[in-house]
This record gives structure tokens, C-alpha cells and sequence, in this order.
């Protein structure tokens, strides 16, 4: 593969750069999606094998093609078993995996957006509370963001958080998010959210788990790392402590 003939100067330097932590800023047109494409095809013909390297994508169909372009450079087998996909697709088949660590099955159901309103407005409606005051919809997404800022129940009942919905007239959001929560563990259900957050406390609380996945993935790489929250952060930085290797890719412009 001559990468030289293939890149300009500049993403030449980022697709060849494997050691250490690096980030890419790049704007739009500029080709970062061709350096990433080129970036796991290099590591593959560098000693990397296709299920050590981890690539987080914001999109299925931004994996999908990017596999199809990796195949195209090494081969359709091999691109075929890289660990690539959205946080959310990646972190549910480790979760399918590890489930039992976490008190669930692993053939959990994963509720959308749709799925997680309905069961909170049903949680709203059995408390008796006013639709109007607590509005499924903005609960819902109430919750989401606490998950987001990793404040589960414990966490969120004794934050300003829970002082702030005090304020506005709303004090129960505390107790619909605890009982949204056993609801969920009841009926073997996760949220989108979820697939991070209890990630995230899988790694967080069993060590060998951490390491297995660690040792696993290699090198680590996110696109449209300006879209990243806080959660997927630590997630990402979390599975590439082991060697450090990990490349995100960014446009400044849209953070």
C-alpha cells in the first residue's frame, strides 16, 4: 500500500503517528475521515490484528462504510473483524457479554427514547402526580442528563440537582428516577443511556474485567470527538489506559 501517493503531507503525519495519545483536528473537506480510514488500514499492516483496535464511530452507517473502505484497502475479511461501531453498539455487546457482573441477563431489552417516556409517564401516572408540573417528556430527559453527568439515584437525591428540582415546584423527580431505575432492572431492561453507564460501572468496579478489555483493545480510536460527552470520555480514556494508544478526531468549528 504506498499511503505516501494516497495522502498529503499533513494527514500522511497523522495516519503514520501510532505511539501515544494524539489528537486530530481537522475541518470539514479536509479528509478525516480518509485518515481515519487509513490510520486502522496502517495499523493493520503494521502488527495490529483487526480485534484489537477499537474504533467509536457516532453513527452505524459512518461504520459501516468505513469498514467497507478499510476492505478495500487490507481486505474484506480482515476489516470485517475490527471492533468498530457507535458507543452505544460496542459498549451493548460488551454488556451482553459481562451482564451477570451487573445484576442483569444478557439477553437484556434496550428501550429507546419512546420506551423509557412511556415507562416514566406510567411511573407518574401510579404516583398520582400532575402530568402538567411533571411532564414525561422533560422527566425523561431530566433523567438522561444525570445519567449523562453520572448521577445515578444515590448520587442525584443528595445533589444540587434534586435541590434545583425542589425549586421548581418539582421535588419527585428524585423518586420517579429511583423507582424508572428498578423498573428497568425488573423488567431486564436498559435504556440508551444505560449501555454507558453501566459500562462504566463495569469497568469501574471489577478490575478484571477492566484488564481484559484493556489487553484487548490495543488502540483505541473516536471520530467526531467534538461530540463526545463527558461519559463517553472517560469510557474511551478508560479502555485505552492499558497501552495509551489512542487517536481522536475532531473539527474545532462544530464543538
Amino acid at each position: 500500500m504506498d499511503f505516501p501517493e494516497q495522502l498529503n503531507e499533513s494527514q500522511l503525519k497523522a495516519v503514520t503517528c501510532t505511539e501515544g495519545p494524539s489528537l486530530i483536528v481537522a475541518g470539514a473537506g479536509s479528509g478525516k475521515t480518509r485518515v481515519l480510514t487509513y490510520k486502522i488500514a496502517y495499523l493493520l499492516e503494521h502488527g495490529y490484528q483487526p480485534w484489537n483496535i477499537l474504533a467509536l464511530t457516532f453513527t452505524n452507517k459512518a461504520a459501516r462504510e468505513m469498514k467497507d473502505r478499510i476492505g478495500r484497502l487490507v481486505g474484506q475479511e480482515r476489516a470485517q473483524r475490527l471492533q468498530m461501531g457507535t458507543f452505544h453498539s460496542v459498549f451493548a455487546r460488551i454488556l451482553r457479554a459481562e451482564a451477570d457482573h451487573i445484576g442483569f441477563n444478557s439477553n437484556f431489552t434496550i428501550y429507546d427514547q419512546a420506551d423509557s417516556r412511556s415507562l416514566v409517564k406510567s411511573i407518574i401516572k401510579e404516583m398520582q402526580l400532575d402530568d402538567k408540573v411533571y411532564k414525561p417528556a422533560s422527566v425523561a430527559d431530566r433523567i438522561s442528563m444525570a445519567k449523562n453527568h453520572l448521577l445515578l439515584p444515590a448520587q442525584y437525591a443528595t445533589s444540587s440537582w434534586a435541590q434545583d428540582d425542589v425549586q421548581k415546584k418539582r421535588p419527585q423527580v428524585t423518586n420517579i428516577y429511583n423507582r424508572y431505575t428498578e423498573r428497568c432492572r425488573q423488567a431486564n431492561a436498559m435504556d440508551f443511556d444505560d449501555l454507558l453507564v453501566h459500562t462504566y460501572v463495569l469497568l469501574k468496579q471489577h478490575e478484571d474485567i477492566r484488564q481484559k478489555y484493556i489487553e484487548r483493545f490495543k488502540y483505541v480510536l473516536v471520530d467526531e470527538y467534538q461530540d463526545t460527552n463527558n461519559l463517553q470520555y472517560l469510557l474511551a480514556s478508560t479502555l485505552a489506559g492499558g497501552y495509551e494508544n489512542i487517536c481522536v478526531v475532531g473539527d474545532d468549528d462544530q464543538s
